[in-house]
């Protein structure tokens, strides 16, 4: 119980949202978020970081860079990683790496589009442990994104008999 106690303390003194104690200081401060941006930019400048509201904001990136910033996100400014998503656009296959900065209320959705000849991105199960896994499994299933580094690709939704090649998001499915 003293463990759990000491950590609350911490989550306060960071300035973190502790249920019942309210929301930090830094929630709307306008310099928190430039300071924020400003890491962004400098740690990938070739990435173009879009912010559509003043928490969401959309961090467009090569795929083969995939790891390097999310380990940026998660490490380095401490975000938390909430979900991926994936879909399959005219463009390419978009997946979304959902990360929350949970201080200042910010949601940075990294984006990354690979192309639909060749749909192949480096797994974050690396990064993030295997608990990660069930959404790249997911992703590869009904998406047949291929992700380098995951071990488990068994069906999770599907039906085990499921034909190979059988990925029922794809826009050319049906």
């Amino acid at each position: 119980m003293a463990d759990n106690v000491k950590i609350h303390q911490n989550l306060e003194k960071d300035g973190a949202y502790v249920p019942g104690k309210g929301v930090s200081p830094n929630r709307d401060s306008d310099a928190e978020f430039k300071k924020i941006e400003k890491r962004c930019l400098a740690f990938y400048s070739k990435g173009e970081l879009n912010k559509l509201r003043k928490r969401r904001w959309y961090w467009e990136i090569e795929a083969e860079d995939v790891v390097g910033v999310a380990d940026f996100c998660f490490n380095a400014l401490g975000c938390r990683f909430s979900i991926a998503t994936g879909a399959d656009t005219p463009r390419g296959f978009t997946i979304l790496y959902h990360f929350s900065l949970d201080y200042i209320g910010l949601m940075i959705n990294v984006r990354v589009t690979i192309p639909h000849d060749d749909p192949q991105v480096d797994s974050l199960t690396v990064l993030l442990g295997r608990g990660f896994e069930w959404i790249e499994r997911e992703m590869h299933e009904m998406l047949g994104i291929e992700f380098r580094g995951l071990d488990d690709t068994r069906h999770l939704l599907l039906p085990d008999d499921s034909p190979e090649g059988y990925h029922p998001y794809r826009r050319s499915f049906g």
